[in-house]
Protein backbone atom coordinates (compact mmCIF):
# COMPACT_ATOMS: atom_id res chain seq x y z
CA UNK A 1 0.00 0.00 0.00
CA UNK A 2 2.97 2.28 0.82
CA UNK A 3 4.21 2.37 -2.82
CA UNK A 4 0.68 3.32 -4.19
CA UNK A 5 1.54 6.50 -2.46
CA UNK A 6 4.49 7.11 -5.00
CA UNK A 7 2.42 6.95 -7.51
CA UNK A 8 -0.57 8.78 -6.72
CA UNK A 9 0.65 11.90 -7.38
CA UNK A 10 1.26 10.78 -11.00
CA UNK A 11 -1.96 9.48 -11.19
CA UNK A 12 -4.01 12.60 -9.40
CA UNK A 13 -2.28 14.93 -11.85
CA UNK A 14 -3.30 12.48 -14.96
CA UNK A 15 -6.88 12.34 -14.11
CA UNK A 16 -7.01 16.16 -13.04
CA UNK A 17 -5.78 16.90 -16.75
CA UNK A 18 -8.73 14.47 -17.88
CA UNK A 19 -11.48 15.33 -15.90
CA UNK A 20 -10.71 19.15 -16.19
CA UNK A 21 -10.78 18.61 -20.05
CA UNK A 22 -13.79 16.25 -20.53
CA UNK A 23 -16.54 18.68 -21.43
CA UNK A 24 -13.96 20.25 -23.84
CA UNK A 25 -13.02 16.80 -25.21
CA UNK A 26 -14.33 17.85 -28.91
CA UNK A 27 -12.86 21.23 -28.43
CA UNK A 28 -9.34 20.01 -27.57
CA UNK A 29 -6.49 21.05 -30.29
CA UNK A 30 -3.71 18.90 -31.47
CA UNK A 31 -1.23 21.01 -29.51
CA UNK A 32 -3.64 20.13 -26.67
CA UNK A 33 -3.43 16.71 -27.14
CA UNK A 34 0.35 16.52 -28.27
CA UNK A 35 1.24 18.10 -24.73
CA UNK A 36 -1.04 15.99 -22.80
CA UNK A 37 0.72 12.39 -24.52
CA UNK A 38 4.21 13.92 -23.51
CA UNK A 39 3.32 15.06 -19.90
CA UNK A 40 2.26 11.34 -19.75
CA UNK A 41 5.14 9.81 -21.45
CA UNK A 42 7.39 11.60 -19.82
CA UNK A 43 5.88 10.80 -16.41
CA UNK A 44 6.05 6.82 -17.39
CA UNK A 45 9.88 7.83 -18.24
CA UNK A 46 10.57 9.10 -15.10
CA UNK A 47 9.15 6.38 -13.13
CA UNK A 48 11.25 3.35 -15.71
CA UNK A 49 14.70 4.94 -14.80
CA UNK A 50 14.31 3.57 -11.37
CA UNK A 51 13.88 -0.31 -12.41
CA UNK A 52 12.17 -0.91 -8.74
CA UNK A 53 9.51 1.66 -9.44
CA UNK A 54 8.79 0.58 -13.33
CA UNK A 55 7.96 -2.76 -11.98
CA UNK A 56 5.51 -1.30 -9.12
CA UNK A 57 4.33 0.85 -11.94
CA UNK A 58 0.08 0.32 -11.91
CA UNK A 59 -0.77 -0.96 -15.45
CA UNK A 60 -3.29 1.79 -15.15
CA UNK A 61 -0.52 4.06 -15.80
CA UNK A 62 -0.13 2.97 -19.39
CA UNK A 63 -3.59 2.53 -19.98
CA UNK A 64 -4.18 6.23 -19.20
CA UNK A 65 -1.05 6.99 -22.35
CA UNK A 66 -2.95 4.71 -24.29
CA UNK A 67 -6.29 6.41 -23.94
CA UNK A 68 -4.82 9.66 -24.70
CA UNK A 69 -3.03 8.36 -27.81
CA UNK A 70 -6.57 6.87 -28.85
CA UNK A 71 -8.04 10.32 -28.37
CA UNK A 72 -5.69 11.75 -30.12
CA UNK A 73 -6.50 9.46 -32.81
CA UNK A 74 -10.33 9.57 -33.13
CA UNK A 75 -9.87 13.24 -33.19
CA UNK A 76 -7.22 13.43 -35.96
CA UNK A 77 -7.45 10.42 -37.81
CA UNK A 78 -5.81 11.37 -40.76
CA UNK A 79 -3.09 13.27 -39.14
CA UNK A 80 0.75 11.80 -39.38
CA UNK A 81 0.89 12.15 -35.74
CA UNK A 82 -1.90 9.78 -35.09
CA UNK A 83 -0.11 7.36 -37.20
CA UNK A 84 3.12 7.15 -34.24
CA UNK A 85 0.19 7.52 -32.08
CA UNK A 86 -1.50 4.19 -32.95
CA UNK A 87 1.91 2.72 -33.14
CA UNK A 88 2.84 3.56 -29.92
CA UNK A 89 -0.37 1.91 -28.77
CA UNK A 90 0.47 -1.42 -30.80
CA UNK A 91 3.51 -1.37 -28.49
CA UNK A 92 2.13 -0.82 -25.18
CA UNK A 93 -0.38 -3.35 -25.75
CA UNK A 94 2.49 -5.62 -26.71
CA UNK A 95 4.63 -4.62 -23.71
CA UNK A 96 1.16 -5.20 -21.26
CA UNK A 97 1.20 -8.35 -22.60
CA UNK A 98 -2.16 -8.05 -24.27
CA UNK A 99 -0.84 -9.02 -27.68
CA UNK A 100 -4.41 -9.34 -29.41
CA UNK A 101 -5.27 -5.80 -28.67
CA UNK A 102 -1.86 -4.86 -29.68
CA UNK A 103 -2.37 -6.78 -33.24
CA UNK A 104 -5.60 -4.82 -33.73
CA UNK A 105 -4.56 -1.78 -33.46
CA UNK A 106 -1.24 -2.36 -35.86
CA UNK A 107 -4.12 -3.54 -37.77
CA UNK A 108 -5.47 -0.31 -37.09
CA UNK A 109 -3.03 1.68 -37.95
CA UNK A 110 -2.01 -0.69 -41.27
CA UNK A 111 -5.13 0.40 -42.58
CA UNK A 112 -4.85 4.03 -41.98
CA UNK A 113 -1.53 4.72 -42.95
CA UNK A 114 -0.58 2.16 -45.71
CA UNK A 115 2.57 3.68 -45.85
CA UNK A 116 3.36 4.21 -42.21
CA UNK A 117 7.01 5.10 -41.97
CA UNK A 118 7.77 1.48 -39.51
CA UNK A 119 5.27 -0.36 -41.53
CA UNK A 120 7.62 -3.21 -41.68
CA UNK A 121 8.25 -3.58 -37.96
CA UNK A 122 5.28 -3.29 -37.39
CA UNK A 123 4.66 -6.15 -39.61
CA UNK A 124 7.28 -8.49 -38.41
CA UNK A 125 5.82 -7.13 -34.70
CA UNK A 126 2.57 -8.56 -35.40
CA UNK A 127 3.61 -11.44 -37.25
CA UNK A 128 5.27 -12.53 -34.60
CA UNK A 129 2.88 -12.01 -31.86
CA UNK A 130 0.64 -14.72 -33.53
CA UNK A 131 3.56 -16.77 -33.91
CA UNK A 132 4.52 -16.87 -30.41
CA UNK A 133 2.22 -14.89 -28.39
CA UNK A 134 -0.90 -15.53 -29.12
CA UNK A 135 -2.68 -18.52 -28.03
CA UNK A 136 -4.25 -20.69 -30.63
CA UNK A 137 -2.10 -20.19 -33.33
CA UNK A 138 -3.45 -19.04 -36.02
CA UNK A 139 -0.82 -19.74 -38.99
CA UNK A 140 -3.41 -18.34 -41.68
CA UNK A 141 -2.05 -14.75 -39.73
CA UNK A 142 1.38 -15.45 -39.43
CA UNK A 143 1.68 -16.60 -42.82
CA UNK A 144 -0.28 -13.18 -43.93
CA UNK A 145 1.65 -11.00 -42.04
CA UNK A 146 4.89 -12.51 -43.04
CA UNK A 147 4.15 -12.52 -46.41
CA UNK A 148 3.02 -8.50 -46.52
CA UNK A 149 6.48 -8.56 -45.09
CA UNK A 150 8.58 -10.06 -47.42
CA UNK A 151 7.25 -7.28 -50.15
CA UNK A 152 8.28 -4.80 -48.34
CA UNK A 153 11.75 -3.08 -49.91
CA UNK A 154 13.18 -1.99 -46.25
CA UNK A 155 13.83 -5.77 -45.42
CA UNK A 156 17.35 -7.02 -46.03
CA UNK A 157 17.58 -10.12 -48.16
CA UNK A 158 19.04 -11.79 -44.92
CA UNK A 159 15.73 -11.39 -43.43
CA UNK A 160 13.78 -11.82 -46.19
CA UNK A 161 15.49 -15.44 -46.40
CA UNK A 162 14.79 -15.93 -42.24
CA UNK A 163 11.19 -15.64 -43.08
CA UNK A 164 10.93 -17.86 -46.25
CA UNK A 165 12.54 -20.53 -43.91
CA UNK A 166 10.08 -20.09 -41.06
CA UNK A 167 6.96 -20.19 -43.24
CA UNK A 168 7.98 -23.64 -44.78
CA UNK A 169 7.75 -24.76 -41.58
CA UNK A 170 4.68 -22.62 -40.16
CA UNK A 171 3.04 -25.89 -38.62
CA UNK A 172 5.60 -25.75 -36.46
CA UNK A 173 5.07 -23.98 -32.83
CA UNK A 174 7.80 -20.93 -32.90
CA UNK A 175 10.10 -22.68 -30.37
CA UNK A 176 10.03 -26.16 -31.36
CA UNK A 177 11.19 -24.45 -34.94
CA UNK A 178 13.78 -23.27 -33.24
CA UNK A 179 15.03 -26.60 -31.53
CA UNK A 180 14.34 -27.67 -34.81
CA UNK A 181 16.63 -24.55 -36.57
CA UNK A 182 19.76 -25.60 -33.79
CA UNK A 183 19.58 -29.19 -34.17
CA UNK A 184 22.83 -31.38 -35.72
CA UNK A 185 20.16 -33.04 -38.43
CA UNK A 186 19.17 -29.32 -39.69
CA UNK A 187 22.74 -27.84 -40.46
Amino acid sequence: MRNLWKFLPFLLVGFAIQSCDDSKTDKNTKEDLKASIKQMEDSIATIQKNPEDAAKMPSLTNIELINRLVAYYHAFPKDEYAADCLFKVHMKYGELNAHRKAAEYGDTLLTAFPNYKNRDFLLESIASSYDVMIEPRDTSKIRYYYNLLLKEKTVPSSKKAEIKARLKHIEMPFFEYINFQTSPKTR
